[in-house]
């Protein structure tokens, strides 16, 4: 058994902390939060549903994929009763002695449409290539100081 509890504890450790708020309503536990459906466009949802409430994750881009965030998304969701997540907002942002920029200059999942050819790939393809390229000094972009990169995603948790 403390084998188990030592290989979780590394496991979480090495894939990285992903911390999520939620605010809002709960209701009783689902049983499993792989019958938990993620939505990026309210018009694909095809049922009647109430939003219970907001949730932000966020970890540091290095560290956490947003595959990673989205599972612990879902677990959160099923702990609250909800049957789906709508993302809202998904962003990278430069952070600084551990705070979030207030208004960061990137663009967001909503700045990017499928008529341009954008989508997930497309932006991750953005930030690594503009932003977080390992062979780029990042040292010259703040007069010396490394900035470190933030990844954010904002969902809505539904119930049906």
């Amino acid at each position: 058994m403390s084998r188990i509890f030592v290989l979780c504890a590394l496991a979480a450790f090495l894939g990285g902390c992903v911390n999520i708020e939620y605010t809002g309503k709960t209701f009783q536990r689902q049983e499993t939060d792989a019958q938990i459906a993620v939505f990026t466009d309210p018009g694909r949802i095809t049922r009647p549903y109430t939003v219970l409430g907001t949730a932000t994750a966020s970890g540091n881009y290095r560290e956490v994929s947003s595959d990673r965030m989205l599972c612990k998304l879902r677990e959160k969701a099923a702990e609250c009763g909800a049957n789906a997540i709508l993302i809202t907002d998904h962003r990278v942002v430069v952070t600084d002695n551990g705070s979030v920029n207030g208004d960061p200059a990137f663009m967001t999942s909503l700045d990017y449409n499928e008529t341009d050819g954008g989508d997930w790939r497309q932006i991750y393809a953005d930030v690594d290539r503009n932003f977080v390229n390992p062979g780029r000094n990042l040292s010259t972009m703040s007069g010396g100081n490394v900035n470190n990169f933030k990844r954010i995603i904002r969902a809505e948790f539904l119930r049906y």
